[in-house]
């Protein structure tokens, strides 16, 4: 559950930056949400599951873990892709 509420605040936090930049937020959003998704779910099923295999961590900390990572990610992509675009004329 907190891994969708993250997801929905980096939503809305593309769609601000991208506003303010005057550029099409949908696509952004979309590439937002692959992003994070796809590094939460990379951490969750390629890292944390081979490593600490049938002791795995709480759902809860497992989650968490991997929304962290997410929003890293998330974060990375904005700085170095999305604040370098051009504004649409």
């Amino acid at each position: 559950m907190p891994g969708a509420v993250i997801a929905v605040l980096i939503c809305v936090w593309y769609y601000q930056t991208a506003t303010k930049l005057n550029i099409n937020p949908l696509p952004w959003i979309v590439g937002a949400l692959i992003i994070y998704y796809g590094v939460k779910y990379g951490w969750t099923y390629g890292v944390a599951r081979p490593v600490f295999g049938p002791r795995m961590l709480s759902p809860m900390v497992n989650d968490l873990s991997g929304a962290a990572f997410g929003t890293l990610a998330a974060v990375a992509f904005r700085s170095l892709v999305l604040l370098k675009q051009k504004p649409l004329e």
